[in-house]
């Protein structure tokens, strides 16, 4: 059986511009309902003298009538109905008031909001609408009989405002949706970024991964030789190929699992050791590549120094093991209208090249 939220919180709050409520949209809303100046009169009026004289009476008629009605649960019997029973009373006793402000649209559609999170079918709340809207009618009758120019202005304005209500507590129940929906967007967005993180990044090392690599360089060399195009200052970019000395024998002799660990300590100690902006990437195996923008090549050879020297000052202490570790490394700057596979095989040859020159880089 469903019961009423014990909880519910029925207070207005003068802003209802996060139900998707802004100035504008409640203006259009009171304009296409057909309510205006006059209809606040006709609600003080009806406040003041079909409700104000008899509002127990009138409280106990709607409820009744709501109960004996409704086909979703036995109200009178469910948990938090005397707090649903003093916001129906409140409603009735400021019936129509300043039913054209935030303030009014905002304790509908939160009132709405809340039922529909608790799981309470829409059904029921606009079963309270449209009893109360027929008790309403009643007591007008009842106590305008005889004068047609009261009753009319009176019955046409009850109307009106069961639109209105109507049409907020539907609103109302769109919310927690949209809200769902914005939760399962947020989570795809998360999933998607989380997936081209993984599609961009070598998962061993947390670097670039080739794919990546390559297309950063080609962005680059693109960006430089539109640079020298159209007459700009150059833009410097230089290259550097980087290879682990002697990984077959490292992993020859403590296992590929510790191979691993190599190559992760490696990845990290490049990563300090250049710029913010420098671009890392592991090329392959145990070859990595950055990619060095706005660098001369005597800039590019600072830091490429400077990688071997914190490589080759750090060695791996893993259990009982301390791994010491060199790398080699060639330099290659840009040439003007070279492709990338020029510069990288000339940033190649000249890794190999420092291969025959032990704890040197070559440029």
């Amino acid at each position: 059986m469903t019961s009423l939220p014990e909880d519910i919180d029925f207070t207005s709050t003068p802003d209802c511009a996060p139900f998707g409520f802004d100035d504008a949209r409640v203006a259009e809303t009171i304009s296409i309902l057909g309510l205006g100046a006059a209809h606040h009169a006709q609600a003080e009026q009806i406040r003041k003298e079909v409700i104000g004289p008899d509002s127990e009476a009138l409280v106990d008629a709607c409820f009744s009538a709501f109960a004996e009605n409704s086909r979703f649960l036995r109200v009178e019997k469910q948990p938090g109905i005397d707090r649903f029973m003093r916001e129906w009373r409140g409603q009735l006793l400021s019936y129509g008031h300043g039913f054209d402000t935030p303030a009014y649209f905002a304790n509908r559609l939160a009132i709405a909001a809340t039922f529909a999170r608790a799981k309470i079918p829409l059904n029921l709340l606009q079963a309270k609408h449209l009893v109360t809207h027929g008790v309403l009618i009643g007591r007008i009758a009842e106590k305008c009989t005889g004068s047609a120019t009261i009753l009319l202005p009176a019955l046409e304005c009850v109307a009106r405002l069961t639109s209105l209500d109507l049409y907020l507590a539907a609103e109302g129940y769109h919310l927690p949706e949209i809200n769902e929906l914005a939760d399962t967007v947020n989570e795809l967005k998360g999933e998607i970024s989380r997936l081209q993180h993984d599609a961009s990044t070598d998962q061993l090392t947390g670097m670039m991964n080739y794919a990546n690599l390559m297309d950063a360089l080609q962005q680059h060399i693109d960006r430089a030789q539109d640079h020298a195009g159209r007459g700009k200052r150059r833009q410097h970019l230089c290259l550097a190929m980087i290879d682990l000395d002697h990984f077959k024998k490292i992993n020859d002799t403590y296992g590929h699992v510790i191979g691993d660990f190599v190559l992760r300590h490696v990845a990290g100690r490049i990563k300090a050791a250049v710029r913010d902006f420098d671009m890392v990437g592991r090329f392959g195996g145990e070859e990595f590549v950055i990619i060095m923008a706005d660098a001369t090549l005597q800039v590019a050879q600072n830091i490429a120094e400077r990688v071997r020297q914190v490589v080759m000052d750090t060695p791996l202490h893993l259990k009982e093991f301390s791994i010491r570790i060199t790398i080699s490394l060639g330099v290659a700057m840009l040439m003007e209208d070279e492709r990338k596979e020029s510069l990288l095989e000339r940033a190649d040859a000249a890794m190999y090249e420092a291969k025959k020159c032990p704890l040197s880089s070559l440029f």
